[in-house]
C-alpha cells in the first residue's frame, strides 16, 4: 500500500508544472481584471488538476516505451512496476473528473476550455492517436494543453476584456510553452526515435529545431514586453519583485554552470528559477491588494 501511494504521488509529477500553471492562470485572471477570491482559487485548482492529468496519463501510456529507456524506467512509477497500469489509469481519470467538476462550478466557458484541455491531454498521449507523435500537431496541442487553455479558463472565469488586453499575454504563455516543448523534444530526441515517436524536432532535425525554439522564445518575450509596457497588465512593483527573486535564484546557477555546457543545458538551467520568481511575483500581485482590503477596510470603518 505504501509503495502504491508513493507511486501515485510520483505519477502526478507534481514538481514539474505548478509554477507555470500559476503563471498562466494568474495572467488570464489579470487580463480579465480578476481578483483573489473563490473563482481564482477554483480555476487555479482546476488547472493544476488538469495539467496533473496530462502528466499522469502520459506516464501511463508511455510506460511500455519508458521500460526500455534506462533514463526513464525508474522515473515512471508504472514502468518501474511500483504502480499497475490499471491503477494509474483509474487515478488519472479520477483527477480529470475532479478537474471537470471544478471547471463546471466556474461557468460554461471555463468548463468548455477545461474539458477541451482534458480531451487534448488524453489524445496527446493515447497510443491509438498520440498527438505528440505528429509533427506540428504536437506543438499546437502542447501549447493549448499546458498553457493556452489554462489561461483562457482563468480569463473566462471573470469578465471578458477587449481583444488587445488578452491576446498578448495569451501569445506570451503559448510561445513560452512551445519553447519548453521543443527543449523537451531535443532532450529526448534519441529515446523518442527509438520509441517510434516522430515529433517536430525529429522531423526537422536538431539544428532547425533549435532555431525554431529560439524564434518561439523571441515571439513569447516580445508579447511579454507588450503585455508589460503597453497593455500594463503587470504593475512595476511586481516586475521589481520578479527581478529581485530571479536574481537570487539565478546567481547560484551562474556560479555552478559549466563552461562547456550545451546550449540546451544552459537554457534549461535558467528556465526554472525565472519561472519560480515570476509565479511568486504574480501571486503577490493578487495577494497584497486582497490583504490591504481585508485588513485595512475594517480598520478605517472603525473610525
Amino acid at each position: 500500500m505504501k509503495r502504491q501511494l508513493a507511486g501515485l504521488i510520483r505519477l502526478t509529477r507534481y514538481k514539474e508544472y505548478p509554477f507555470f500553471v500559476i503563471i498562466t492562470s494568474l495572467l488570464g485572471a489579470a487580463a480579465a481584471h480578476g481578483f483573489l477570491g473563490w473563482k481564482l482559487i477554483g480555476v487555479l485548482t482546476a488547472n493544476l488538476l488538469a495539467v496533473a492529468f496530462a502528466f499522469m496519463i502520459n506516464d501511463v501510456e508511455d510506460a511500455p516505451d519508458d521500460a526500455l529507456d534506462p533514463a526513464k524506467v525508474k522515473r515512471n512509477p508504472v514502468s518501474a512496476a511500483d504502480l499497475s497500469a490499471r491503477t494509474g489509469l483509474l487515478a488519472s481519470f479520477g483527477v480529470a473528473i475532479a478537474a471537470g467538476l471544478v471547471y463546471a462550478a466556474l461557468g460554461i466557458w471555463p468548463l468548455v476550455m477545461g474539458l477541451s484541455c482534458l480531451a487534448i491531454a488524453y489524445l496527446y498521449s493515447w497510443r491509438r492517436i498520440r498527438l505528440k507523435s505528429k509533427p506540428v500537431v504536437d506543438l499546437i496541442s502542447h501549447g493549448l494543453m499546458l498553457a493556452g487553455l489554462q489561461y483562457l479558463s482563468a480569463y473566462f472565469s471573470f469578465e471578458p476584456s477587449p481583444f488587445s488586453r488578452w491576446v498578448y499575454p495569451f501569445v506570451f504563455v503559448v510561445g513560452i510553452s512551445l519553447y519548453g516543448e521543443l527543449i523537451n523534444e531535443l532532450r529526448d530526441l534519441k529515446g523518442d526515435r527509438e520509441a517510434g515517436i516522430t515529433h517536430t524536432a525529429n522531423l526537422i532535425g536538431q539544428q532547425a529545431a533549435f532555431w525554431l525554439m529560439t524564434g518561439l522564445l523571441s515571439i513569447g518575450i516580445g508579447s511579454g514586453v507588450v503585455t508589460i509596457f503597453i497593455v500594463h497588465l503587470i504593475p512595476v512593483w511586481t516586475l521589481l519583485v520578479w527581478a529581485a527573486l530571479a536574481s537570487i535564484l539565478v546567481i547560484p546557477k551562474l556560479v555552478r554552470i559549466r563552461r562547456h555546457a550545451s546550449r540546451i543545458a544552459m537554457q534549461e538551467s535558467f528556465h526554472k528559477p525565472i519561472e519560480i520568481a515570476a509565479a511568486f511575483a504574480l501571486m503577490l500581485q493578487f495577494i497584497i491588494p486582497w490583504a490591504v482590503r481585508f485588513f485595512a477596510l475594517p480598520y478605517f470603518h472603525s473610525w
